[in-house]
């Protein structure tokens, strides 16, 4: 398997996790934060909702070879805090997860349209080189920083992961 294959792939296993393990959270438990101060499951996961918008917006209609990309024209806090605002606009725990869902596999689509040297391209964000490859990778990571906070949540509050119970 290609490491363009096994990336897009990792990258994608997002939606599997949310729905064997955050669709199995009740309401009250997706909508309560993880400690006083931090932000819920749900205003997480609505988090990388917004970023995956983002990367479809403003990254990857982008990538070419050599692409000078810029640094963020706003605040990341401020996508963050409309992230969260959007968490707590009244949407169901299901509506919440598959509109992540949604975003997660219309990135994942495109990115499959991708060749394997569009992969492997440098371009530049505010100088720094990247790839296609290493880039998604860093959101991978991201990603499992996100999961382990809620998993953790989870477990500190008595909620095995075990795929086949419910919460």
């Amino acid at each position: 398997m290609t490491d363009q294959r096994s990336v897009l792939n990792e990258y994608a296993s997002l939606t599997d996790w949310l729905q064997e393990t955050a669709m199995k959270m009740s309401e009250e438990v997706f909508f309560k934060a993880i400690k006083p101060g931090k932000w819920s499951p749900a205003e997480i996961i609505s988090h990388i909702r917004a970023w995956d918008d983002y990367l479809m917006q403003e990254r990857i209609p982008y990538l070419s070879s050599e692409a000078s990309l810029k640094a963020l024209s706003f605040s990341v806090e401020e996508v963050n805090s409309n992230a969260a605002v959007h968490a707590r606009s009244g949407l169901s725990r299901d509506e919440l997860i598959n509109e992540t869902i949604n975003e997660r596999q219309r990135v994942v689509n495109h990115l499959k349209q991708l060749e394997r040297k569009q992969w492997a391209d440098t371009f530049y964000i505010d100088k720094f080189p990247l790839c296609l490859t290493s880039y998604i990778k860093g959101l991978i990571e991201h990603d499992e920083h996100h999961k382990l906070q809620i998993e953790v949540f989870m477990s500190e509050h008595g909620l095995s992961l075990s795929l086949n119970s419910q919460y």
